[in-house]
């Protein structure tokens, strides 16, 4: 069957339309996803320095920062926790004298993003110190170190390797899942080629 020029024309013509359509339902898909998994310009080159300082991968901050205060810097959460990271003033506490080796400082500085995110960056790389997975590293950010200490010493939650096969607390699971999901999401759409 041979093509006429109006046919070949027609048929270019569609498929430039298909091509240019298929790039703006993936622009509007990414705009969607960058909407559900933002990330703040002010808060850009706090979240590199804070990773870079304890060897963390952004994509962790960036999630964390997302699923404890929705980017709020100064919300004050029912436990006490305070500002993006959502520390209590007692972690705060542990943390400048424990995990960094400095005095003890008020915890009216947690309400600071740079501060706040610097003390919750070296919580966190102290927690992937300790379990070295990230699971666990999430599971005792939300539910505690006692208790992930706890599920560790059950051998019916480890895999063979010693790992936690399952998180017993279903409010801990799910909080695990979303830290796994917006991880994965801030690496496909900021992080990526």
């Amino acid at each position: 069957m041979k093509m006429n020029l109006r046919h070949a024309v027609a048929l270019l013509l569609l498929i430039a339309l298909s091509v240019g359509f298929g790039f703006a339902f993936d622009a509007v898909a990414t705009a969607i996803e960058k909407s559900q998994y933002p990330q703040s310009e002010d808060l850009k080159p706090l979240v590199a320095e804070s990773a870079a300082e304890f060897g963390l991968p952004e994509t962790v901050l960036w999630a964390f920062i997302r699923n404890e205060s929705g980017f709020q810097s100064s919300l004050v959460a029912s436990d006490g926790s305070i500002g993006l990271m959502q520390l209590t003033p007692e972690q705060f506490s542990y943390i400048c004298t424990e995990v960094l080796g400095e005095e003890e400082k008020s915890s009216d500085l947690l309400y600071a993003p740079a501060t706040n995110l610097r003390y919750g960056a070296a919580l966190v790389s102290s927690l992937y110190k300790r379990y070295g997975v990230w699971e666990n590293v999430y599971a005792a950010y939300f539910a505690g170190i006692e208790q992930v200490d706890r599920w560790m010493r059950d051998p019916a939650l480890l895999t063979p390797q010693g790992r936690l096969s399952e998180i017993p607390d279903p409010e801990t699971a799910a909080y695990v899942e979303r830290m796994l999901r917006a991880v994965e999401q801030y690496s496909q759409l900021y992080y990526e080629p």
